[in-house]
């Protein structure tokens, strides 16, 4: 825990916790905006600093020796792309937990995205589990979780609440983060 909050202050960056209450035990949370490779290390450390372990989804070819057991080791999930029951999968892992913090970028690439992935939701109401409002900012170089949010049945409605937090966020790459015109209204 020590270890990575010194290291992130090294470059700058600061975790930071501003939810209400505790955070849940079971979550989906949602790591916006994701426009670098270096979005994984900045958020892994962040996770150490707040002695918090999360899990995440990454493509099964990512898996091979001696990178899959390392990255199982840290949280990876390996995911077969164009399977039709990942969301089960997945929410059958986190059923069986007492604990289990999902990391999910919902806009699904790095590269600018209007529309988000439905995965974090039909995950989250799959195993009814809130979102955690999870972030990454290269503006204020601060990381971490702002709110909770429960899901309803409406996908777009949700996303578009949700969309609404990282308004004034940048990622690394500034001109791949992008949101639709309705988050600003």
């Amino acid at each position: 825990m020590g270890f990575s909050k010194i290291l992130l202050g090294l470059f700058g960056w600061k975790a930071v916790v501003n939810l209400k209450g505790d955070i849940p035990p079971k979550a989906v949370v949602l790591t916006v905006p994701h426009t670098s490779y270096w979005d994984f290390f900045i958020g892994f450390f962040t996770y150490k600093a707040l002695g918090l372990n999360a899990r995440y989804l990454i493509k099964q070819e990512a898996f091979f020796f001696p990178l899959g057991s390392i990255i199982k080791s840290v949280g990876g999930i390996p995911v077969r792309r164009g399977k039709n029951n990942v969301v089960e999968d997945v929410v059958n892992e986190i059923n069986k937990n007492d604990n289990f913090l999902l990391t999910i970028a919902p806009e699904g690439k790095r590269t600018a995205q209007l529309t988000w992935k439905t995965g974090y939701h039909r995950i989250a109401r799959g195993a009814n589990i809130p979102v955690i409002v999870g972030f990454i900012d290269y503006k204020t170089k601060t990381c971490g979780m702002q709110d909770v949010f429960f899901t309803t049945d409406n996908f777009e409605k949700d996303t578009i609440e949700l969309m609404k937090y990282y308004k004034n966020m940048e990622g690394k790459i500034k001109e791949g983060f992008t949101l639709p015109d309705e988050v600003y209204k």
